[in-house]
């Protein structure tokens, strides 16, 4: 097994892409090869509401389950981790409030921000919610052109990032989030 690389300075790496995108396959791949704490949303909200992503209740907390997260991860990157977060965001990053909330808390804590988008054919897509069978997919099957309204494929990054297409062999994509990852600057 290969000893994990440490980045220059602790990195708020943020793997963002709609649900089946391919997120925690290239998540887990970077973890193997770069030493960095993993936080999935899903393993908070699951907690709570294993089977939806779409009930009343669930919709009511989900800010203070961001938040936790969000706590999570300052404390680690003010102790000089890095973070790997693993999490759609497609709203999130395209509200200016949110944003500045991003910068504020990577300023607070002298981290980098590296943003790598994971996405797939909608075709793709489809597929991967379906074969996961996970029960918190099901509205998103059901309600499929509604989904895509609320996180859509293609969104605005303002942010410097990658893209990375999942549907592409997994160990060039890896090598490009490696490089992208790594570099200095």
């Amino acid at each position: 097994m290969k000893q994990k690389q440490l980045l220059s300075r602790p990195t708020l790496i943020l793997v963002m892409g709609v649900a089946g995108s391919g997120k925690t396959n290239v998540a887990r791949s970077i973890l193997e090869r770069v030493n960095a704490v993993y936080l999935d949303n899903n393993f908070i909200a699951d907690a709570f509401f294993p089977h939806t992503r779409s009930d009343a209740e669930y919709l009511k907390i989900r800010r203070n389950l961001y938040d936790a997260l969000y706590r999570i991860t300052e404390e680690n990157l003010k102790l000089g981790n890095s973070v790997l977060l693993d999490v759609p965001h497609v709203a999130q990053v395209q509200d200016r409030k949110w944003q500045d909330f991003l910068k504020d808390l990577l300023a607070r804590c002298a981290a980098r921000l590296a943003v790598i988008r994971c996405f797939c054919s909608e075709e793709e897509l489809r597929r991967r919610l379906k074969q996961r069978g996970a029960p918190r997919d099901q509205w998103k099957l059901d309600h499929w052109e509604e989904f895509l309204t609320r996180q859509p494929l293609q969104v605005e990054i303002p942010f410097e990032h990658i893209e990375l297409n999942t549907e592409a062999e997994p160990g060039y994509n890896l090598n490009r989030a490696l490089a992208y990852l790594t570099r200095e600057g």
